[in-house]
Formats: C-alpha cells, sequence, structure tokens
C-alpha cells in the first residue's frame, strides 16, 4: 500500500479495517466533494476523484487511534505513476503538487464532515495488467505533472483538449499527439494534431503555454518543411493564447488552409 498524502505529516503504520461509509454514502460524499473542487477551479484536484475509484475507510495503529482514509485500489499504470512520485524517482515539484492536490481533496471532504487523516492506493490484483510495451500517442509524457487525461488520451495540457473537443465538434477524422516515425528508423516527432478533411491531411500545432514553448523562427520552418516533404497538406501554428479562448475559430481557420491546399 502507498500513502499518497498523510495530512499530519507523521506518517505512522496502521491497518485498514472496514469501510467507513456504506458505497452509496461514499459515492455522494465524494461527488460533493468533487463539485465543491470543480465550481472553485481545482479541476486537477477534481479529476482524481473522477478517475480513481476511491472510498472511505476506518482505520487503527499501533496506539489503537481511530482513523480514517481516502483509500483506492488502482491499475498497473496509475499505481506505478504514484509509485514513483512517492519513492522520489521523479522530481520535488511531482511529490509537492500531489501532496497539494490532496489537501484540496481532504480539505473539501473536511467541510463536508469527514477528516481523513490518509489517502492511499493499493494495485488492483483483480484485474490483470494492460501489456502495452509501446505506444503510439503520446510517447513524451512528464513525469513532474500529473497526465492531463480525457476521454481515454493523453494530453499535454487542457489547451490541447480543447483543441481536441473543437476538432471533434466538426466532426474531423483526428490523431491526438502520435508519434510520426520521419521515414526513417528511430527518427521520431510527435505534432499535436494530424487532421484529415476531403483527402487532405494537415498538421495543427499550438505554440506558447507550459507544454508548447515558442519555438525560434528556423526551428519551425524546418519542422514544417519536414512535415510537408513528407506528404503533410498544411502544417498551421496557432497561439496557446487563442486555443484557450477561441478553440472553434482556430479549427475554423485550420479548415480553411487545408481546404484552399
Amino acid at each position: 500500500m502507498l500513502i499518497l498524502y498523510d495530512k499530519e505529516k507523521r506518517a505512522k503504520e496502521f491497518d485498514l479495517i472496514e469501510p467507513a461509509l456504506d458505497t452509496s454514502a461514499t459515492k455522494n460524499l465524494l461527488l460533493y466533494t468533487q463539485q465543491l473542487l470543480s465550481r472553485r477551479g481545482e479541476f486537477e484536484a477534481a479529476s482524481l476523484l473522477e478517475r480513481l475509484d476511491f472510498r472511505l475507510f476506518s482505520a487503527t495503529n499501533f496506539f489503537k487511534d481511530k482513523l480514517v482514509v481516502l483509500h483506492a485500489l488502482v491499475p498497473f499504470e496509475e499505481y506505478e505513476y504514484f509509485r514513483k512520485i512517492v519513492e522520489g524517482a521523479t522530481n520535488d515539484d511531482a511529490s509537492a503538487k500531489l501532496a497539494h492536490l490532496f489537501e484540496l481533496v481532504t480539505s473539501a471532504i473536511a467541510e463536508l464532515g469527514a477528516y481523513v487523516r490518509f489517502v492511499t492506493c493499493q494495485l488492483d490484483l483483480s484485474h490483470p495488467p494492460i501489456v502495452r510495451p509501446v505506444s503510439n500517442q503520446a510517447l513524451f509524457t512528464f513525469l513532474d505533472s500529473p497526465k492531463v487525461t480525457h476521454e481515454g488520451l493523453n494530453f499535454r495540457s487542457k489547451t490541447e483538449i480543447k483543441v481536441f473537443d473543437a476538432l471533434l465538434r466538426k466532426g474531423l477524422l483526428v490523431l491526438p499527439l502520435p508519434v510520426a516515425v520521419m521515414g526513417s528508423s528511430k527518427t521520431y516527432k510527435e505534432p499535436d494534431f494530424v487532421v484529415c478533411f476531403k483527402g487532405k491531411v494537415g498538421i495543427l500545432e499550438i505554440h506558447g503555454d507550459k507544454w508548447h514553448p515558442p519555438e525560434t523562427a528556423a526551428e519551425e520552418h524546418e519542422r514544417r518543411r519536414e512535415f510537408t516533404k513528407l506528404g503533410i497538406s498544411v502544417y498551421e501554428i496557432f497561439g496557446a493564447d487563442r486555443c484557450w479562448s477561441d478553440p472553434d475559430g482556430v479549427v475554423s481557420d485550420f479548415i480553411q488552409a487545408l481546404t484552399r491546399a
């Protein structure tokens, strides 16, 4: 079992005893907690409750103290992700951010009447791990930040998710963060979005947010040249600020560029 968060910062050994609430009461409490966090703009903290199947357990330690623990059985990939943070395999920022997110979660639960001392997780052995030795989607991940997932896909930022949803609203064939093999072995690039429209294939890139730092004009030109040389019809770059505030407008401009190509 991994201790993901200790509210009193003096972790001791303890044993889970039994569910602190029945299934229905737990579901309602965590749903209200998720809504509180979302309304306050704490979307990453809320997403932890959405994607992980947490339950509240009564627990006790060597001193017979009565504790409440927020506990989840997690699949293999999630377990390994948290283990790396807990054991210090990632940088200190990742550990501090995870602690901050669970502080927000437990504080919101406390507002609703339950004092949670620990947040823990355990590997779910009821389902065998999915064997995925390689991946063609979002190979380049950041261990210093919780994964941004949406509809079962990995993204590097919420800005990407906004653009992805806008592309889907247009009914387009979209490949988000695919691994592109650039005509030779071990030569890889990861465009943000490859989009197909009326027989033409284009790339939509976002630049300017945390995971998309601005590149020099020469680097952008070279990257565009490499893709267009290999048959990409259009390679368009849009600023992250506009992608966030007007994703539908960005997609409309991109489609127009594909239409003219």
